[in-house]
């Protein structure tokens, strides 16, 4: 029986996992004490890559899936566009729940559009949104959203940027920094559930393929990198 090499190994540990980290696979050969140089084992890496047994997922983080996710951008669209001619020189980022409604378990039964900016200008978007009939609040918490949050469509809650290195497309959110983001909300305004918040990001995560470590970063970036850490590990 032909001894198994260290080909062999990494893709005995990848094809149980949905991500794992490049440690992770330096950690099972040193477990079954396989020696390795570093420029090998990243040319093995590299090879599988390209024979498509696995894909990256950010720096240093792999996947088993091959489909990336695609993020609808068609529920705020249009939000979007009108800050962006009202205010065509603003810093600022979007992503609603809607965006992500075929993930949730219970589908709720209003939608929220979270709006990013330096906070010196929040006021000043919040007038400009109350003017065009949305409900638009500033940088609520739980005691202020069970007071005034209305069961309507419309919607919008403002928020401080958080600096970061997480990259988005124009103003559009990417899916890396919602599922972030979300969390957050789930304990500040009680948007969703733990359990609810669980289901969402397992839909997402055994069934596309998302940048890990760009996930990672901002989650560190917003002080929960523990918690999303033993999360991508329940999950996947």
């Amino acid at each position: 029986m032909a001894k198994a090499t260290i080909r062999d190994y990494i893709i005995n540990y990848s094809k149980e996992k949905s991500y794992f980290h490049i440690d992770e696979i330096k950690n099972y050969l040193f477990k079954n004490k396989i020696n390795f140089k570093q420029d090998t084992l990243k040319k093995y890496i590299y090879i599988l890559k390209k024979e498509k047994k696995f894909y990256s997922a950010g720096r240093g983080w792999y996947s088993t899936i091959e489909k990336e996710f695609k993020l609808d951008k068609k529920p705020i669209k249009d939000i979007v566009q009108l800050i962006t001619t009202k205010f065509p020189l603003l810093d600022f980022s979007c992503w609603s729940t809607e965006q992500i409604k075929g993930y949730f378990q219970h589908l709720p039964n209003q939608f929220i559009t979270f709006i990013y900016s330096d906070k010196d200008y929040l006021p000043t978007i919040k007038d400009f949104l109350i003017e065009k009939d949305f409900n638009a609040y500033l940088n609520p918490y739980k005691q202020d959203v069970e007071k005034f949050v209305e069961l309507k469509n419309k919607n919008i809650i403002l928020r401080p940027s958080i600096l970061g290195r997480i990259p988005r497309e124009d103003s559009y959110d990417r899916i890396e920094k919602i599922l972030v983001d979300l969390f957050i909300e789930t304990e500040r305004i009680n948007l969703i559930d733990k359990s609810e918040f669980i289901e969402i990001i397992s839909n997402i995560l055994l069934n596309y393929r998302i940048n890990i470590s760009e996930l990672i970063d901002y989650a560190y970036n917003r002080k929960i990198v523990n918690e999303m850490y033993k999360i991508l590990k329940e999950v996947s």
